[in-house]
């Protein structure tokens, strides 16, 4: 797959693959994928056209590779459901590195069991892209979470549509004191990547008004989301 780092300001609009929280390669729904990212609706597929398995392990394994190479499932991090969408954010090593996958499902009962199709939208974060990333751009543990929840895109991995959604990973020890807006992450999951300890957090419905675009992910401009880690 390729990767290339992009500025902090590049746009993400469709399904795609990150260098940390960073815009990486872009791929539409339909399965092209290039050095741009992509555009066009998140999902295309008609909930009919799918097979439907019993278990994600299964729905992974019968991957089509529209969305992602990735047919296997190491470490399970965080499952969100409803009788419509599921997502599954996990750990998969490929080629001798460890990323964070997240995959969105359709979701169908068959015989009163949930049962669900192959991933419709993904995306990755490789970990060692991630702490080049980083570096390169020079940020601190805020201007991470800065980078993260700017990329608008990284929303779509919702399973309701009415909730303000945020995700990311950091580096940082002080992730598990994160606050956007004063409130606390819903919850922060350490995990293990490349052997490092890494920190994914998420806010399931974040209140506020503001919108995360920021003039300067290095620095704080009023208006802009206020985020801790005290």
């Amino acid at each position: 797959m390729r990767r290339a780092i992009f500025s902090a300001i590049a746009v993400v609009v469709m399904t795609i693959s990150l260098a940390g929280c960073v815009p990486a390669a872009g791929q539409s729904g339909a399965g092209a994928s290039g050095d741009t990212p992509g555009a066009s609706s998140p999902i295309l597929q008609n909930p009919n056209d799918f097979q439907y398995y019993s278990t994600l392990d299964e729905a992974v394994a019968y991957n089509t590779g529209e969305t992602s190479n990735v047919t296997h499932i190491d470490k399970r991090i965080k499952l969100f459901e409803n009788d419509k969408y599921a997502v599954l954010f996990f750990i998969s090593n490929m080629y001798d590195r460890d990323a964070l996958y997240v995959f969105k499902f359709y979701v169908r009962k068959i015989d009163e069991k949930p049962h669900y199709s192959p991933p419709i939208v993904a995306t990755d974060i490789m970990w060692a892209a991630q702490k080049v990333a980083v570096q390169k751009m020079k940020l601190d543990a805020i201007g991470e979470v800065r980078l993260c929840i700017s990329q608008d895109s990284l929303r779509m991995f919702r399973v309701d549509d009415s909730k303000n959604f945020f995700w990311g990973i950091s580096q940082s020890p002080k992730a598990k004191n994160l606050k956007i807006e004063g409130q606390h992450a819903t919850e922060v999951i350490p995990v293990k990547m490349d052997g490092d300890t890494v920190y994914f957090w998420y806010f399931a419905d974040l209140k506020t008004d503001k919108k995360p675009v920021f003039q300067d992910i290095q620095k704080y401009v009023k208006g802009d989301f206020v985020i801790t880690m005290d």
